[in-house]
């Protein structure tokens, strides 16, 4: 893709624009359900294979800092692309939650013990989970909205913009990856030269899906592990991001 924007640009009109972007900011997650799967359990202390599912109900993500870069091209006043890659911390905060089981779950969940007992609309008291870091890359197709001149204001002085597209995600260290959408608007103001400041909302929603750990047990006098257990979080993303672009 980036070789195809390069190309492009080499046949751009001359008002057409390369730029590069840091930008920093705060993200706001939704309270979002979470699925806990594998296909084997422990059960009273032996290994058992099992369909085993726990169904969490509205977790409450923490708020984070995030960063990222962007790249991208502006094929004259109005129209452009860019890639987007940022940080992203789904973590889980200390909580009380309502949670569905099928089977006695009783194991580590990116390194935090958690135990839920069978049954329905079943109140679990969670610990603060940490999720491996996390990060999305984006391409983005972008419209920008030049403010009529006025003499208060000169003629491009101030720019909004859009953007949308699809979102991937990447979790580590499994390193799965899931397909969503980004979309967002902003403003963007020069400042001196091709430097310009800029200033956007940011709105992500994509699927997380990663290994959480593995269910263990204990069988005369045995000890193993056995069987992935995998997390399902939709996640439904709030940011809010403001930064430096470089125009070329």
């Amino acid at each position: 893709m980036l070789a195809a924007l390069l190309l492009t640009a080499a046949a751009a009109p001359a008002n057409a624009q390369g730029f590069v972007e840091l930008f920093a900011g705060r993200s706001m997650l939704n309270r979002a359900p979470v699925s806990l799967t594998a296909n084997e359990a422990r059960i009273n202390g032996a290994i058992i294979p099992a369909e085993l599912r726990v169904d969490v109900a509205r977790v409450k993500p923490t708020s984070s800092n995030i960063y990222g870069a962007r790249i991208g091209h502006w094929f004259g006043p109005h129209i452009g692309v860019a890639l987007d890659a940022a940080t992203l911390d789904p973590d889980i905060r200390q909580q009380t939650v309502t949670a569905n089981a099928n089977l006695q779950f009783d194991e580590a969940v990116f390194g935090e013990e958690v135990v839920i007992q069978p049954g329905q609309s079943v109140a679990v008291d969670i610990p603060r989970i940490t999720i491996p870091t996390t990060a999305t890359i984006a391409a983005l197709a972008m419209v920008r909205l030049p403010i009529a001149p006025t003499p208060a204001r000169p003629a491009g002085r101030v720019a909004p913009y859009a953007f949308a597209g699809p979102v991937w995600l990447i979790t580590d260290p499994s390193l799965d990856g899931n397909l969503g959408l980004r979309a967002g608007a902003g403003v963007r103001m020069p400042i001196a030269g091709k430097l310009a400041l800029f200033g956007e909302y940011r709105f992500t929603r994509v699927n997380a899906d990663a290994i959480a750990g593995r269910i263990g047990g204990e069988r005369q006098d045995i000890r193993g592990t056995t069987g992935d257990i995998r997390a399902d979080l939709n996640v439904r993303n709030h940011s809010a991001v403001g930064g430096f672009s470089l125009f070329f």
